[in-house]
């Protein structure tokens, strides 16, 4: 069994999904992308042996919806905001008394926002290829 500290295990997660975010960003490379999903399948294997609360894992979620509305459609920066609000509250309260807000709150922001800024450049992209 995977035993790492709470806090280890959310800054691997957030690690491995920035990998994603590199590999997501310049295809073909691989080396980031593997390294990443295995970084994110370790962190929550980690994570789910600390047994997480469900209303923060559910806080979690919801804000991984709204980043995905915000990708699907154009949103006011309010609903990124919201996400971002939301990870930062549901990694802060996902292990009790375990993660400290000095990881939590970083690692959420970076998530939130940079999920956000992302999905921006994405649609540009898009938009911009479809006038050529």
């Amino acid at each position: 069994m995977l035993s790492l500290p709470p806090d280890a295990a959310l800054l691997l997660l957030t690690l491995g999904i920035a990998l994603i975010y590199i590999e997501l960003n310049r295809p073909g490379s691989i080396l980031p992308g593997a390294l990443g999903l295995l970084a994110t399948l370790l962190s929550i294997a980690a994570i789910a042996n600390h047994h997480p609360a469900l209303p923060a894992g559910i806080l979690c979620l919801t804000a991984v919806a709204l980043l995905a509305l915000d990708l699907a459609r154009p949103t006011h920066f309010l609903v990124a905001l919201a996400a971002t609000l939301a990870l930062v509250l549901g990694l802060s309260r996902l292990l009790p008394g375990s993660i400290h807000l000095w990881v939590s709150v970083p690692c959420g922001i970076l998530l939130g926002v940079g999920t956000s800024l992302l999905t921006r450049i994405a649609r540009r992209a898009r938009a911009n290829k479809a006038v050529d």
